[in-house]
């Protein structure tokens, strides 16, 4: 069978079921990427979370498609695939009948030059009256437009057996669409009202009609009269609806409403379609209007909507204050009572309300007002229900539609109501009924009559409701002898059994009785019949079942449909709904049974309920329908339903899924091999009659599914423990090109399901991996004797974890936080491998001296080696050997990376290692080249911004461990960053957490003192905020003519814009070194110095601007103060002896650049920190505080942060918890934030002074940055 025979989109749509939908709105919405016909087979790429590889094949005459995605066949991909296919094959060349249109192109110039392509958007169903010639399933047209119906080679993909109808049916329709248009035209406009109120009003809709008719075609008057019109006076809009609703893309079935007020003395339209009220929906709601104000009979209605539509802001919101006011004045007025009178003007019913106060006498006899009046004078002490029907009155208007029209809603919410009068005052009943049918004996005949609460209604009565009433609109009719009013709502299916029986007569003669009641029987389930007892036959007793009805989709969603079996081998029925009597043929006598249908619905409900378990899993759709997407969930019901565990009968429509059985490590068999730099595994599983790829057992397990599909029925299970074992090795297998990948870091999952029972087959380089891992464990390493110090318990514990990771052999981070003391540790581990060959450790210079001075006091048996302290460094190399430490900066490691790539290293630390936290870098590319046994990283911030900082880091301490770039991209950074789940955050943690060692103060040391952090808001002067309002919308004018300009470019002048920003919330100088305002931030400063000073105490001082300390030194020396200073060009040796004399007492401040402070520092001669202005990553400032706050500090340490009030500055305090809960989510295992975009950027700097700031841009920002793709690892 050819693929243009068989893949039509009525056969997919039978296939794909669920699918179907979602595969169209992906078609549609121009998701596949490329289609390619092979043969009998479609291949291509559709582009989804990801993009996937499709394959739809015709195979033994059957349709059979594969996806990459999780799905893996007949999923939406496939679905889109295959329409692709439709709408682009050209098969044979088949053209349309004469007068039919043949593609959407040619319906929409067609619909276009005859001024009706507003009607290409009605909804297709509409053509069913149309169709007497030919049947069409309505569900067929269900998401069908004209747009689609009126091209016939679109519609004969859909539906091939009934194209030429519907298409011909579409033409016809537009064609009336056209004629209407032309009238419409050829109509003069009523004439403009004298009064000027209406004129008013008149005018501004007829410059409105002027230009909307310039675009879109109008309808004429007498099909506008069929509409609905109606004055929304709560909201002070005119509502418009149609009859005919819309198909939208996208938005599926959507009425048409739209809506005209007047907003700052112009009309304002809105409308349900995608035309933004420039439509000709809107049109029509102009015309419409224009015909209420020209109207001479409804001239005073129409003043009192001008008047209102006209009304101008100010005194609508005085009259809402009034309201307000009313409210309040309600507590001492006296009570009121409301009373509905029930009246019929003309045989049109009337719902009036009559207000009784309290009074001392008792109760008033009440008077008549309007229900406007009623909310204006009296809303405050309204009780709920006479609210509703006092704002259901004020909001209707006499319809065009019908003359007979009321108001429908205010009656109904009236149904019950304890006060109700008629036209005589007198207390009446307002009930509500259904209209039915009741088969009465006449002679040997039986006659059908209208019936409502089980007694007949009067024939001449229910024929002139029908006739006179629209659909839907209930009949209010008199019943004198019982004192009350009943609301009769006609049902459809009850119009049109009254039109067969009034058309064809109500008595039937005997011969026909058995039919009859056949016939009247099956009609009980949707029209109310009451049927004579003798007439039924003999009772008999029911036998109540629920049944659930199940169908499996291709997607492995679950669908299900509750039914109740009111007696074996009955009809099923839906819970609660249908005939109370069931009749039935028992020996060929009649019989009935009587349903309990009270109880149906409680009882289908509670078994579902003890089916599923847990009725969350279920999404609910329709009454009675359910549907569960989790495939685990979805056989697990299953598997409760086959033992019989709930009373409960279960049919299926599909084919029942089968679980042939639960598999545990023994039946796996696992492949792991060596190819170069990487490792790849591969295996399967063995099962009855086939094998599982291992690759579909790890997705299944990186999911936490229990369940794995192995064709379109059977299923197999997975057991706990092979679950558990595939799961470890999930979170560390990635695929690449040609094959799955495994991570290094997979070593112990590996062992643990060999032990569980699989046949591992490993190749030697893996073998000898596992060896040393085994050989790690079984060490039980002790603190160097040689080291010149005693370790703390927690710093032991983490030597002895850097012994095992190096006697492993794989790479490691130690990141405690600062001031825990990692160096002593990391020089512990550097006695225990100094045997090993020399080591190198990298640092910024202004710490390398630091471990100069720190290998002298702790190691002495080792030799510390400067890099470059000594011109000829190619001899230093030269010269290394065992016990020698070489010591050098990043710079130097990225101007000599070729030489010092070329020595053997038993150990490489690098030291503050977020300084290889930008892949990209010379200086990371230059670390990854370095040969080294070990390799450790040093950071107490490992992550701060993004994601892509832990992969730069890891990617040179452990390579592979977190796959390529892109691999761990795909499996953990977009999904994480995204928000998609806390399991992408667990599993990395899972990854790293062998290899990454956390300890915070909060942990460990709880002998430091205590750290207070308090922060300053600072009050700019009149004169700041001006200049900061100035600069802000100078900035925000500027970008503004950047629309066009690629994202890099607008980064780099929106980053340029924030930092003068920054630089203006602290100092006005800082922004224009010649202006003479004076900085309110340097004032507080200066107050908040000489406050400590007196008290005995002393103080660092940090900001990220050197200018601004320059400006803060002079300032404070002008006042007395003694200070020292350190930035990034302070010379180490300066450096050093800069510290010794703050360590030694000198200085009341410490004034130091946030870069040059951030690392090495040991500064617990201050108890005060002040940081003088926010910087976007609160790591930096921790990092900084830790200079004062860590081991051998002995007093409690204050943190003070100076925030100018309404700038930038709170807005990037406020994104300091998102940046925290990054590092947080992954290495303590909270959520994390997302990385910044440039449109996160605008919008922090477009809000003005109490905007909310979103997020931050990168800590390695320049304060003139250029653009750098490296940073863009997460987009």
């Amino acid at each position: 069978m050819s693929l243009e025979t068989q893949l039509t989109a009525s056969n997919l749509r039978a296939i794909a079921g669920y699918a179907y939908p979602r595969g169209e709105a992906y078609f549609r919405a121009g998701n596949v990427e490329s289609c390619t016909v092979l043969g009998d087979a479609i291949e291509g790429v559709v582009i989804g979370t990801d993009r996937y590889q499709v394959r739809v094949a015709i195979v033994n005459n059957q349709l059979v498609s594969t996806c990459t995605c999780p799905v893996g066949f007949t999923c939406k991909h496939a679905v889109a695939l295959v329409l692709a296919f439709l709408d682009r094959s050209p098969g044979a060349r088949v053209t349309p009948p004469d007068g039919l249109l043949e593609t959407r192109e040619d319906l929409n110039t067609w619909a276009k030059s005859r001024g009706v392509e507003h009607a290409l958007a009605l909804a297709a169903d509409q053509l069913l009256p149309r169709l007497s010639a030919i049947y069409v399933n309505p569900h067929g047209l269900y998401g069908l437009a004209l747009r689609d119906t009126g091209a016939w080679s679109v519609i004969r993909r859909y539906l091939p057996h009934a194209a030429t109808a519907l298409a011909a049916a579409t033409v016809a329709r537009l064609e009336e669409e056209v004629a209407r248009v032309k009238a419409a035209r050829a109509e003069p406009l009523p004439e403009a009202p004298h009064d000027p109120v209406l004129r008013g009003l008149w005018s501004l809709l007829a410059d409105t009609r002027d230009e909307l008719v310039a675009t879109v075609s109008p309808r004429p008057r007498a099909w506008r009269a069929e509409q609905k019109w109606s004055f929304d006076g709560r909201e002070r809009v005119v509502k418009w609806k149609e009859r005919e609703d819309l198909q939208l893309p996208g938005s599926g079935r959507v009425p048409v409403q739209t809506q005209l007020g007047v907003e700052a003395g112009r009309v304002a339209l809105r409308c349900a379609c995608s035309a933004n009220g420039r439509c000709a929906h809107a049109l029509a709601l102009v015309d419409a209007t224009l015909d209420f104000l020209a109207d001479p009979a409804r001239t005073e209605d129409a003043r009192t909507i001008a008047e209102e539509l006209q009304r101008p802001s100010w005194s609508r919101a005085l009259a809402e204050l009034a309201l307000q006011s009313a409210a309040v004045a309600a507590d001492s007025a006296p009570g009121i009572e409301v009373w509905w009178q029930l009246e019929r003007e003309l045989r049109t019913p009337t719902l009036t309300p009559i207000v009784k106060k309290q009074t001392k006498r008792g109760t008033s006899k009440g008077a008549r007002i309007g229900a406007g009046r009623l909310l204006d004078q009296h809303r405050a002490r309204l009780d709920a229900r006479d609210l509703a029907i006092a704002e259901a009155l004020a909001a209707w208007t006499p319809e065009l539609r019908h003359a007979g029209s009321y108001p429908i809603r205010a009656i109904t919410l009236a149904v019950g109501h304890p006060r109700i009068v008629d036209e005589e005052e007198l207390p009446v009943i307002l009930a509500r009924a259904s209209l039915g049918f009741t088969a009465v004996p006449d002679g040997d005949a039986l006659r059908i009559e209208p019936m409502i609460d089980g007694e007949p209604l009067d024939r001449e009565i229910a024929a002139a409701a029908l006739a006179n009433l629209g659909t839907g609109e209930p009949l209010l009719v008199e019943d004198r002898p019982k004192g009350r009013y009943v609301l009769i709502e006609i049902s459809e299916d009850a119009r049109r059994m009254w039109t067969v029986i009034d058309k064809h007569g109500a008595v039937f003669p005997p011969e026909s009785h058995t039919e009859l009641l056949d016939q009247l029987a099956r009609l009980e389930a949707k029209v109310s019949i009451a049927i004579p007892e003798a007439l039924k036959g003999e009772p008999v007793a029911a036998e109540p079942r629920t049944v659930v009805r199940l169908r499996l989709l291709p997607d492995a969603t679950l669908e299900l449909e509750l039914f109740v079996r009111p007696a074996p081998g009955s009809p099923l029925y839906s819970p609660g709904c249908g005939p109370r009597d069931v009749m039935f043929l028992r020996d060929g006598k009649r019989a009935y049974f009587r349903r309990t249908l009270g109880d149906e619905a409680p009882r289908a409900r509670s078994a579902f309920v003890r089916l599923v378990q847990d009725p969350a899993i279920a999404e609910e759709g329709p009454p009675g329908c359910f549907r569960i997407d989790e495939p685990d969930a979805a056989l697990a019901l299953v598997a409760r339903l086959e033992a019989n565990q709930v009373d409960l009968d279960g049919e299926w429509v599909s084919e029942q899924p089968v679980v042939v059985g639960t598999y545990g490590p023994r039946a796996l068999r696992v492949t792991v091999d060596h190819d170069r730099d990487w490792f790849g595994i591969a295996g399967d599983l063995k099962i009855e009659a086939g094998r599982v790829e291992l690759a579909v057992l790890l997705d299944a397990a990186r999911r936490q599914q229990r369940f794995v599909r192995v064709d379109e029925r059977r299923w197999i299970e997975l057991s706990d423990l092979l679950r558990d074992r595939l799961r470890a090795i999930a979170d560390q297998t990635f695929t690449g090109k040609k094959r799955m990948e495994l991570s290094p870091g997979a070593v112990p999952a590996i062992s643990l399901l060999k032990e569980a029972g699989a046949k591992v087959d490993q190749a030697p380089a893996w073998k000898l991996l596992t060896e040393r891992l085994e050989t790690a464990m079984r060490l039980r390493p002790r603190p160097p004797t040689t080291l010149g110090t005693t370790l703390r318990d927690y710093q032991v514990e983490g030597h002895a974890w850097l012994s095992r990771v190096a006697a492993w052999g794989s790479g490691a981070c130690l990141a405690d936080d600062m001031g825990l003391g990692k160096t002593v540790q990391a020089i512990a581990l550097l006695l225990d491998r100094a045997k090993l060959g020399p080591a190198l450790v990298l640092a910024p210079t202004s710490v390398c001296f630091n471990w100069v001075d720190e290998l002298a006091k702790f190691a002495p048996s080792l030799r510390p080696i400067v890099y470059g302290a000594t011109g000829d460094r190619a001899a230093t190399l030269a010269g290394l050997g065992k016990k020698d430490v070489l010591i050098a900066s990043y710079g130097l490691l990225v101007r000599d990376a070729a030489k010092l790539a070329s020595v053997k290293l038993g150990t490489l630390i690098l030291d503050e290692a977020q300084a290889v936290k930008n892949p990209g870098t010379h200086r990371a590319k230059a670390a990854r080249g370095l040969d080294a046994e070990f390799r450790l990283a040093m950071s107490g911030t490992p992550l701060e911004n993004h994601l892509g900082e832990l992969w730069s880091l890891f990617s040179i301490v452990f390579p592979g461990l977190l796959g390529s770039w892109d691999q761990f991209r795909d499996r953990y950074a977009l999904p994480i960053e995204r928000g998609h789940g806390p399991e992408y955050q667990a599993a990395l943690a899972r990854v790293i957490r062998p290899f990454l060692l956390r300890r915070t103060k909060g942990e460990v040391a709880r002998e430091l003192p205590p750290r207070t952090e308090i922060q300053v808001p600072i009050a700019l002067s009149a004169e700041e905020r001006e200049l900061y309002e100035d600069a802000r919308l100078s900035a925000v004018a500027e970008l503004a003519k950047l629309k066009g300009v690629r994202d890099e470019q607008r980064r780099f002048h929106v980053l340029a814009a924030l930092t003068r920003l920054r630089l203006l919330s602290s100092h006005p100088k800082l922004y224009d070194p010649a202006s003479e305002v004076g900085s309110s931030k340097l004032r507080r400063l200066v107050e908040l110095i000489d406050e400590l000073r007196a008290e005995g105490h002393r103080a660092l001082v940090f900001s990220q601007f050197t200018s601004h300390l320059a400006l803060v030194r002079d300032e404070l020396t002008r006042n007395g103060f003694t200070t020292l200073y350190l930035d990034g060009s302070t010379p180490a040796k300066q450096r050093r002896s800069i510290i010794e004399a703050f360590q030694g007492g000198e200085g009341d401040a410490f004034l130091i650049s946030l870069k040059a402070g951030g690392t090495g520092l040991n500064l617990t001669a201050a108890d005060y920190v002040i940081h003088l202005d926010p910087w976007w990553n609160p790591a930096v400032e921790d990092q900084a505080t830790d200079r004062a706050h860590r081991i051998g500090q002995t007093k409690p340490v204050t943190v003070y942060r100076l925030i100018a009030r309404g700038t930038l500055e709170e807005k990037i305090l406020a994104m300091h918890a998102d940046k925290r809960a990054l590092v947080a989510g992954i290495l303590e295992g909270t959520d994390v934030a997302a990385k910044l975009t440039t449109r996160d950027l605008l919008e922090l700097l477009a809000s003005g002074p109490d905007g909310a700031a979103p997020v931050a841009p990168d800590d390695d920002e320049p304060l003139a940055p250029r653009p750098r793709p490296h940073l863009r690892l997460v987009p």
